[in-house]
């Protein structure tokens, strides 16, 4: 069971969940057997080309729970086929550096936009929901971790692949 610890403060075994639909309840899109979720989103039946997202991005996370907040070094791991990811979420303070996998990535693209939604695997029934946004080498985004075996953590991150 992982779990960070902010000199008295800790937050369980997260602080590990910054990544899938903290944003208002929002689901992964789901595809339509045969198809792509980007050809979906597409007029005319066209399919647009996947974006590439795989790679290493360096950056910073906010991590906020019980009315306390802790900004970290992050870096974020991404490994990539078709549209699917999984990846490592790392959060590195002063003395401690602390690995979360990410699984369950989806990447897609409409109007222009790239969007990725992912779960940050923490301890059982303590995952983040996590979604962010890549613009150009930058990935922007949130997490959750709801109130379920311990207190809600959100996360607010940023990360520019290297």
């Amino acid at each position: 069971m992982k779990s960070l610890h902010f000199g008295r403060y800790a937050l369980g075994s997260f602080a590990a969940a910054v990544l899938l639909t903290a944003c208002g309840g929002e689901q992964p899109p789901t595809a339509v057997p045969g198809t792509t979720i980007q050809s979906q989103a597409l007029a005319g039946g066209r399919e647009s080309a996947i974006p590439k997202v795989a790679g290493v991005y360096d950056g910073t996370v906010v991590e906020t729970s019980q009315g306390r907040s802790v900004k970290s070094k992050l870096k974020i791991t991404i490994k990539q086929s078709g549209d699917r990811f999984t990846g490592i979420f790392d959060i590195i303070l002063k003395t401690l550096q602390d690995q979360f996998p990410i699984i369950k990535g989806l990447v897609g693209s409409s109007d222009g936009k790239t969007t990725l939604h992912f779960t940050i695997e923490g301890s059982p029934g303590r995952n983040a929901k996590a979604v962010a946004t890549l613009v150009g080498k930058t990935l922007k985004g949130k997490a959750k971790v709801s109130a379920h075996n311990g207190p809600a953590v959100r996360f607010t991150y940023s990360a520019t692949k290297t």
